[in-house]
């Protein structure tokens, strides 16, 4: 049994002294001081490698952290995402009994297991194992205790994090807060393969329009095993893979695929990185690991449309808008103030195309902006943005010219993903408007016309639609929206 309280004094050893440093910048670059970015840098490791000597528990909330730009500066950032979930492999021996007693629950009829397994990572490891019907099977195994160990470090977690907020500002110990609640259950939910089943067959079900991706065959699972049908490939990253698709080719497959799941279907695979994905020899993409799975609601995807828009357009207070209908505006934030900083921001990019923006130089930007501006990374998208960074990791090593927004700007075009997302824009200003006008008239009434009703119904149908247009025709949302608002102003006149 692991001991909480020698447990607790390690994690104050280890992460105390990083806790104080980080403090020590962000207060002085709140302040407005300048700091030197290498001895940012230089503090970031020494947080990685506690957490690496902290693991496995650690390095899964390491993970998560690297996409909160709004707690943590770029630097910190960067050395984040370097952390690999994999660790040696626990031996045979160790899990063998609960594996096979699983097995048999199952009623799978086992001919031999391979002890050494083909992958392994902090939460479970992958054996090949042959049927006595002489099928070849991959099972994911969880780890022998892992569960245990989850359990204590999160017990842990939970028990200092209130002193967080004696150490820094209360934004950033609400925060914190939000986000060790939020991984404590994730956390649990990927040691569930029973839950990582369902996601196979969900995911299963919404990539059939992809006759090139298959899906390993769910043949069975329990809360610590679930076997599926084996399916070799090479690694998407290999040159094996590269001489089965072209390098361009095969990126933007990855990059079409995973971004569909995103922006169109309920549930999408979180984990993009190259262990996870393969190219089978005759050119099909086998997707493997579901225990990461996300999902988003179709107003948060028409949203996060409307932040593309916005970001292609250079349009500061949409942006904002749509930002802060996703909840990423903190709600003490000056608006006014907050538009012009993002403007200042989006001027950087004027000039700029899809097909020259760098990925990289935009993060770096972008996560500039999270930490200065009074902006907060919503928990519903912290699997969406640690997607989003892996899959453009991904893409990269694949192809090293690949240009994630120009593939971003070609697929929402190819989907004609925008339409939806500015119908979506347009009813939220004319919402917004209609809210205004009606708080005027509790203050002010006016007279109700009924005869004139049916007439101004059918008018404002066609403003609508000739808004609508405006925008399809001439990708102008600003025109557009000032259409619509003259036609309210005609319809109430009349």
């Amino acid at each position: 049994m692991l001991n909480k309280l020698s447990r607790a004094l390690q994690v104050i050893s280890l992460l105390g002294p990083r806790v104080l440093a980080l403090r020590s910048i962000r207060e002085r670059t709140r302040n407005g001081e300048e700091l030197d970015e290498e001895k940012i840098t230089k503090e970031a490791r020494k947080l990685v490698n506690a957490f690496i000597r902290l693991a496995p528990t650690y390095v899964k909330f390491g993970q998560v952290l690297s996409v909160h730009s709004d707690v943590f500066p770029e630097p910190y950032l960067k050395e984040l995402s370097k952390l690999q979930d994999q660790v040696p492999p626990a031996k045979w021996e160790d899990v063998e009994s609960y594996v096979m007693e699983d097995l048999r629950k199952l009623g799978f009829k086992v001919k031999r297991v391979d002890r050494e397994p083909i992958s392994s990572a902090s939460i479970a490891q992958v054996h090949l194992a042959e049927l006595e019907d002489g099928r070849l099977v991959a099972i994911k195994v969880r780890r022998p205790r892992i569960e245990e160990i989850v359990s204590v470090d999160i017990e842990v977690m939970r028990a200092l994090s209130p002193l967080l907020k004696y150490v820094f500002d209360e934004v950033f110990y609400e925060t914190m807060r939000v986000i060790i609640s939020d991984f404590s259950r994730r956390i649990f939910e990927e040691m569930d393969f029973e839950r990582e089943a369902l996601y196979m067959r969900k995911l299963e079900e919404e990539l059939r329009e992809f006759p090139n991706v298959v899906v390993p065959k769910l043949l069975g699972a329990t809360k610590r095993v679930i076997v599926m049908e084996y399916l070799p490939g090479y690694k998407v990253t290999s040159e094996e893979a590269r001489k089965v698709i072209p390098p361009k080719e095969l990126a933007y497959q990855i990059f079409r695929l995973f971004m569909v799941m995103l922006l169109e279907k309920e549930y999408f695979h979180a984990d993009p990185h190259p262990g996870n994905i393969a190219v089978s020899p005759d050119g099909k993409i086998i997707l493997y690991d579901y225990g990461m799975v996300g999902t988003l609601d179709k107003a948060t995807r028409n949203r996060l449309l409307r932040v593309y828009s916005a970001l292609v357009r250079l349009d500061a207070p949409l942006l904002v808008k749509a930002l802060e209908e996703l909840g990423a505006v903190d709600p003490t934030a000056d608006r006014e103030t907050l538009v012009k900083g993002l403007e200042l921001f989006l001027s950087t990019f004027r000039g700029v195309t899809s097909e020259t923006l760098e990925v990289e130089t935009f993060i770096r930007a972008a996560n500039e902006v999270f930490y200065r501006f009074p902006l907060r990374l919503p928990e519903s998208l912290v699997l969406y943005i640690r997607m989003t960074s892996l899959l453009g990791g991904t893409c990269l090593m694949i192809d090293p010219e690949f240009k994630f927004f120009d593939a971003l700007v070609k697929l929402i075009d190819e989907r004609n993903l925008l339409v939806p997302a500015m119908i979506d824009e347009i009813r939220s200003l004319a919402d917004a408007v209609l809210k205004k006008l009606k708080m005027s008239l509790l203050e002010r009434p006016l007279p109700v016309r009924r005869e004139g009703r049916r007439v101004n119904d059918a008018f404002m149908i066609v403003v609508f639609l000739i808004s609508l247009a405006i925008y399809v025709l001439l990708k102008d949302g600003t025109a557009s929206v000032l259409f619509a608002l003259f036609g309210l102003a005609l319809a109430l006149r009349r």
